[in-house]
């Protein structure tokens, strides 16, 4: 019996190689994308730009870019084969960007199949742009090292310390197939110069509706996120028509929707300090009139963004998702009632450190 069971292991043992083959790339044998582009094109098709990085012997990086014009994702991968000396991997890629056009009539069918390859980081931002993403992803800018690390840099320093909500592929797919709930992407645009953020896209499942700047991007991060130690917004005060910039902003929110009160509520408590300020010296009256001026603002701010999520019947918080869970309601019925919906926003602001003036 014991030799038996000897044999059998032994066989086991020497047929494992033959299930266990594992496909390896070796990067300097492979053209690495790092930033996919897509813009819209005629007869229901687009045309896609991926920006690829090779390596040398000599370990040197090159860029370049490759477009081809498709019907597909998975036919945009074999034209872009075709033209290319080394088979593309996608392993690299940093950044999905799609031309805003063509957000507006839906990125599912282009995303789907990128968010389906394990290859791919489910941690990748998404991003729309206005204008040509062909036209960006061929410009070389000056602040640009490459432009996948550019991307990549620039909207996780604007999630870390300024207004941007965190997103990226992962989190856009999961809103969208979550009732109740509607996704987001980062807004861009570019120049000769520069790229930049400008703000949020907020989509209607997924298609882009409309969009939002970066001050109002802050109110949004506010009641969706919260902040830990970042942000950053400037706040006028009326009377005096001096300017106090807060940053280093800490909060905790509160969020309630109750259908038999027809009511959205939103409470936020802020600790955060004043970084800068135009009017001289800074008392204890200055400082309470630029809490008062603060609360003032940021209620009216997040106030602003409920109504135009209620105009455009999207809800990026996630207030539906909420309500869905506690009633027996369809998706579109909480639509159709969240956009009659009252609103009360309460926030509290306290400022503990006065900074600097200037």
């Amino acid at each position: 019996m014991k030799r038996v069971v000897f044999i059998a292991i032994i066989t086991i043992l020497a047929m494992l190689p033959f299930f266990s083959v594992l496909r390896t790339n070796i990067i300097d044998e492979l053209q690495l994308i790092t930033v996919v582009g897509f813009d819209e094109d005629e007869n229901e098709r687009f045309k896609g730009t991926v920006t690829l990085t090779a390596y040398s012997i000599e370990e040197e990086m090159n860029n370049a870019t490759l477009s081809a014009t498709s019907s597909s994702t998975r036919e945009l991968r074999l034209k872009l084969n075709a033209m290319s000396s080394r088979p593309i991997h996608g392993g690299k890629i940093s950044a999905i960007v799609v031309q805003d056009e063509l957000a507006e009539k839906g990125v599912f069918s282009i995303l789907d199949t990128y968010y389906r390859d394990p290859t791919i980081a489910l941690k990748s931002f998404l991003c729309v742009t206005r204008g040509s993403t062909e036209t960006m992803l061929s410009r070389e800018f000056p602040l640009q090292t490459e432009i996948g690390t550019y991307i990549s840099d620039m909207l996780n320093h604007n999630v870390q310390y300024s207004n941007l909500p965190l997103t990226n592929m992962h989190l856009f797919m999961r809103a969208y197939f979550e009732k109740g709930k509607d996704p987001i992407m980062p807004m861009m645009s570019y120049t000769e110069d520069a790229l930049r953020v400008d703000g949020i896209a907020l989509f209607k499942d997924d298609k882009f509706a409309t969009d939002i700047d970066l001050k109002d991007s802050f109110y949004l991060k506010l009641i969706k996120d919260g902040y830990q130690n970042g942000g950053v917004i400037e706040i006028q005060l009326k009377d005096e028509g001096e300017v106090a910039v807060l940053r280093e902003i800490r909060s905790n929110l509160d969020l309630k929707s109750d259908i038999d009160a027809n009511l959205l509520q939103a409470h936020v408590n802020i600790r955060t300090r004043i970084s800068e300020y135009s009017g001289g010296l800074i008392n204890d009256e200055q400082v309470q009139a630029i809490t008062a001026a603060a609360k003032e603002d940021m209620t009216k701010g997040v106030e602003r963004i409920i109504e135009l999520m209620q105009e455009y019947q999207i809800d990026p918080i996630g207030f539906g998702a909420r309500q869905l869970e506690k009633e027996n309601l369809t998706e579109d019925e909480w639509y159709e009632m969240f956009q009659d919906m009252d609103i009360d926003v309460e926030v509290d602001v306290e400022i503990v450190e006065s900074g600097v003036s200037q």
